[in-house]
């Protein structure tokens, strides 16, 4: 995420104009409101930015620099916080200021972005990359990058590649800020079995690594729980178990991320938090393509999404069904005539590929592939 994005981004959490200036007072990123305009306005400087670098020099401010929040002798106009990254204070977020104070979710807001900033690169914490940008690493775009920081975490000892470890992927409803969303997500991690670390947020998710659950513990349901209870807007959690043989972590994010789309698009994995049980959704959910492939991979399942939902269904659950009439007339509520009369009357390309054991499969696969695709909006 670029620097200006994260100032944006605070600034709308905060409802406040936040600028971030680094340790030489040199403003990195700006985001104004229409509200505080009567603070950025002064007739002998020009511009607001001009503004906020005259309060930044003013004795005033300079000399109370190192406590947690100042503000200049000429009036209660901005608070100064301290970003901090690993103890280290790598600039300051300055913020108009309010009557009310700062609540605790807003200062934690605050330390979010501090190690954003660190990430990107925008401000740099003095000597070697912190725990919290390191874990945070763990997930980044540059392979070599996450790699150096596997490798660091585990000769801190922040990480042991020996203990079992699992991948969570959360989505929240698109209306939650990224800030948001990481914070919600520290608060979360705190009530897991274990140790937990949020690595970062990546498209719609958050990742979390965590220690093994116990046998028998459903970390997914658990999370799940923890959000209705306090009415917190996920949509959806995935997880994936982390390989001793796993260079870095992409592939365990990639599988967690998985299993969180497809319990969100597809019904009967509403209830599926684990990478283990996909099974063939997961093959299908790396299938990319046109509907029109359909055509060409089987003519029958084609043909059979273009004829209504009852023919359709009573061959997907036949075939899920493995062809045993019983479980699958008691899964379509009809009896073992109609299921007969249904079968006997389907078009022949149909009746032929579920005749051949190779079309039957790709007929099956093609009839959910399908209807992933219409989740997905193909």
């Amino acid at each position: 995420m670029e620097s200006q994005r994260v100032v944006e981004h605070l600034a709308h959490e905060l409802r406040r104009s936040v600028v971030i200036a680094d340790m030489d007072n040199q403003i990195r990123g700006v985001s104004y409101r229409a509200e505080d305009h009567q603070i950025l306005s002064r007739d002998d400087v020009d511009g607001a930015t001009a503004v906020v670098q005259d309060w930044l020099r003013a004795p005033g401010t300079q000399r109370r620099r190192a406590g947690e929040t100042l503000q200049a002798d000429s009036g209660p106009a901005w608070v100064t916080i301290p970003l901090l990254v690993d103890g280290d204070v790598t600039g300051w977020a300055v913020i108009a200021w309010r009557p009310a104070e700062l609540r605790s979710e807003q200062l934690a807001l605050v330390d979010i972005a501090a190690t954003l900033f660190a990430t990107v690169g925008s401000l740099q914490p003095t000597g070697r990359e912190g725990r919290r940008v390191v874990f945070r690493n763990l997930l980044d775009s540059d392979p070599a990058t996450r790699r150096a920081s596997l490798r660091r975490a585990s000769t801190q000892r922040w990480l042991d590649r020996r203990d079992a470890t699992d991948m969570h992927a959360l989505i929240f409803d698109d209306e939650v800020d990224v800030l948001e969303r990481l914070r919600i997500t520290q608060v979360l991690s705190r009530t897991l079995p274990g140790r937990a670390e949020v690595l970062r947020e990546r498209d719609d998710a958050v990742f979390v690594l965590s220690g093994r659950a116990p046998v028998g513990t459903d970390i997914g349901a658990q999370i799940r729980a923890w959000a209705a209870k306090g009415s917190v807007p996920l949509r959806a959690v995935g997880s994936a178990a982390v390989r001793p043989d796993d260079e870095d972590l992409a592939r365990a994010a990639h599988a967690a991320v998985t299993v969180a789309e497809l319990s969100l698009s597809m019904p009967e994995l509403a209830n599926v938090t684990t990478g283990d049980s996909l099974g063939g959704w997961a093959l299908l959910h790396a299938v990319k393509g046109h509907r029109g492939l359909l055509s060409v991979a089987s003519p029958a399942a084609e043909l059979l999404c273009t004829l209504g939902d009852t023919q359709r269904e009573t061959v997907e659950v036949y075939l899920d069904e493995a062809g045993q009439a019983r479980a699958a007339c008691e899964r379509l509520h009809i009896h073992r005539t109609t299921l007969y009369y249904r079968l006997d009357n389907l078009p022949e390309v149909v009746k032929a590929a579920l005749a051949d054991g190779m079309q039957r499969s790709t007929l099956h696969l093609a009839l959910k592939l399908d209807r992933l695709w219409a989740a997905a909006g193909v």
